[in-house]
């Protein structure tokens, strides 16, 4: 970037997918916008398995050359080497992140939105008439200011308490390889406390023969992806990246002249770890409260509430169903987990799935299993099984 300004409408700081959505939103809206971004390349390094659905791509005009692979079914396997097979109502694509990412930056570009790379933020103040952001440029310190400022971080939390924000309840620890090696047609999640305890892992085929290996437990993520990758006889120097994946969402995601998005808010699935979707939606309500707010002449806490307000109507329902769900069978026996597994393959239950699952939100279809009996006979099975 050639100029930097003292002070822009908006600031946006991280440069992920949902940082740079934001940002493309407000810009095509007429504002001035500044993305701050800590990295010196936009989309790496990266960890993310990339699965996002084709509700996405349409709903926000996705980076289609992104695509790496389609699917239409997940395959489970259970601790002893069940399998249930699940279908996709629509397809799921694998995507490179790095290339997602800077698909959106260029957009973001060609709207007019500013960005400044390899630069680090040190501080946030929130003053009566402006927000301001300390920031590190090379040896230097700068002040930069602007009338709202938009959290989208990830998984990084130091600049929360500048401005009174919590972190997440929880976090889920993950790591993932990509190497060479081959899988079956579609997607594979493992179950089983010797695999992932607490959790699952994940097999997804890429093309030109590669696969994208996952972890996610509470802890030791790392020793259990090397395990796993030996039981598929995959061996080598292996490039392992790991990160935390917020559980819950944090206290409050607006304050004074501030919103926070995606996973800086904890707005990520507790079911799959997946954050994209709910971070482009969040994003997109934060851009539209924001242009509301220069409407009004108005950054208070109080009318940026809205922002929250609207997100929680879309998908709070789906972020504490999930959560049920996961906190109901952290601890399952593999025996537990066995029969789980066989409730979820019983012709009624497949019908159930087929008719409400979604990739997207998976509130409506754990709402729907638990009104029926049979879910609770199959649940009391399961809690009296050692």
């Amino acid at each position: 970037m050639s100029v930097l300004n003292s002070k822009y409408d908006v600031i946006i700081i991280g440069a992920g997918p949902v940082g740079i959505y934001a940002s493309i939103r407000l810009a095509e809206a007429g504002f001035g916008v500044l993305v701050i971004e800590e990295d010196a390349q936009i989309g790496k390094p990266r960890f993310c398995t990339g699965l996002i659905s084709k509700e996405a791509f349409d709903q926000f005009s996705l980076p289609e050359g992104a695509i790496e692979e389609e699917f239409s079914f997940a395959t489970i396997f259970s601790p002893s080497g069940l399998k249930l097979r699940l279908k996709s109502k629509s397809p799921v694509y694998a995507t490179d992140r790095t290339t997602f990412d800077q698909g959106l930056y260029r957009r973001a570009k060609e709207a007019g939105v500013k960005f400044l790379l390899s630069c680090r933020c040190l501080a946030l103040k929130v003053n009566n008439d402006f927000a301001e952001v300390k920031v590190a440029l090379g040896a230097s310190e700068r002040i930069i200011r602007a009338e709202v400022i938009i959290l989208a971080t990830g998984i990084k939390y130091s600049l929360h308490k500048f401005v009174g924000l919590t972190l997440p309840p929880d976090f889920l620890d993950c790591s993932q390889v990509q190497t060479a090696g081959r899988a079956g047609e579609g997607i594979e999640i493992y179950l089983g406390n010797s695999i992932a305890p607490r959790s699952f892992a994940w097999v997804v085929p890429l093309r030109k023969n590669e696969l994208r290996i996952g972890m996610s437990t509470y802890q030791n993520s790392v020793s259990f992806l090397k395990t796993l990758l030996k039981k598929l006889s995959l061996k080598g120097d292996f490039n392992i990246m790991r990160r935390p994946i917020p559980l819950g969402t944090i206290k409050n995601t607006y304050t004074d002249r501030v919103l926070a998005v995606g996973d800086a808010a904890g707005q990520v699935k507790p079911t799959t770890g997946g954050g994209i979707y709910f971070g482009l939606l969040c994003a997109d309500l934060a851009a539209k409260t924001i242009i509301d707010a220069f409407k009004a002449g108005d950054f208070s806490k109080k009318f940026l509430r809205r922002y929250e307000i609207n997100w929680k109507k879309r998908i709070e329902f789906d972020l504490t169903m999930g959560l049920y769900l996961r906190k109901l069978i952290a601890d399952f026996s593999d025996e537990q987990i066995e029969k789980l597994i066989q409730f979820s393959a019983q012709e009624q239950t497949q019908r159930i799935i087929e008719k409400y699952g979604d990739f997207n939100h998976h509130g409506r279809l754990i709402k729907e299993l638990v009104k029926r009996p049979l879910f609770w006979k199959s649940l009391y099975q399961m809690l009296i099984s050692k």
